[in-house]
């Protein structure tokens, strides 16, 4: 029980001596000069139909009113940002949260998609999404780069689509002869190779030579396997 007095002695004189804070700087900062700055610094960052809204603008009438104008700096990012209103004379910042709301058109699941189920065409959309919905998550902006990708886990319909639960499309299967470029330097020369393993971009392979039977790794790209060599 004293803990709790002694807690709400503590918050009674802070605010006490917050108000005769006030008091002795006369006028206290408008709330709304306050927003009007971070808006109009927001405004050039915010695309067509986006929107800004703010963080609680409380802590401006703890400050005394600004005679020079606001300066707002924003840092974080998108769709998570904050905004640093200072104040030249007298000197003081105030940090203020900022949530910018838009959207983008991003591929998501038309229907049902199983797990190992290879896209097609068919499968899937494109849908303007929040970017809340996806912020810090790698997703696909166009439909093109997933001709031959995989699920990787069962997708419900209105999935977004992101390079956590699509795989790379298969560019080499297991058994196939492939054409194999060995780079060395500035000099490219193709050989030809048995895949043993099935390999999608930037996996590393392990293929035969079928005239000498020797064995060796390549990494898979867009274009096919790859040897680079020191």
């Amino acid at each position: 029980m004293k803990r709790v007095l002694r807690g709400r002695t503590i918050m009674i004189m802070l605010a006490a001596a917050q108000g005769l804070a006030a008091s002795a700087w006369g006028e206290t900062q408008d709330t709304g000069a306050v927003a009007a700055a971070i808006k109009q610094a927001v405004t050039a960052g915010v695309p067509p139909g986006g929107t800004a809204t703010l963080g609680p603008l409380t802590g401006a009438k703890y400050m005394q009113a600004c005679t020079t104008p606001l300066a707002v700096t924003l840092t974080g990012t998108e769709p998570y940002e904050q905004a640093g209103v200072h104040c030249g004379s007298p000197n003081w910042t105030l940090y203020v949260t900022v949530t910018i709301a838009r959207s983008t058109a991003v591929v998501i699941a038309a229907r049902p998609i199983a797990a190992g189920q290879t896209l097609s065409p068919a499968d899937v959309t494109m849908h303007d999404e929040p970017v809340s919905m996806y912020a810090g998550r790698q997703v696909f902006y166009s439909i093109a780069p997933l001709a031959g990708a995989t699920a990787l886990m069962t997708l419900p319909p209105g999935t977004i689509l992101t390079q956590s639960n699509i795989g790379e499309p298969v560019v080499v299967k297991a058994g196939q002869t492939v054409s194999v470029q060995v780079l060395s330097g500035a000099v490219s020369v193709s050989v030809s190779a048995r895949a043993e393993e099935t390999g999608r971009i930037g996996d590393t392979i392990l293929l035969t030579n079928p005239s000498s039977g020797q064995r060796f790794t390549a990494i898979v790209t867009a274009n096919g396997p790859v040897v680079q060599l020191q």
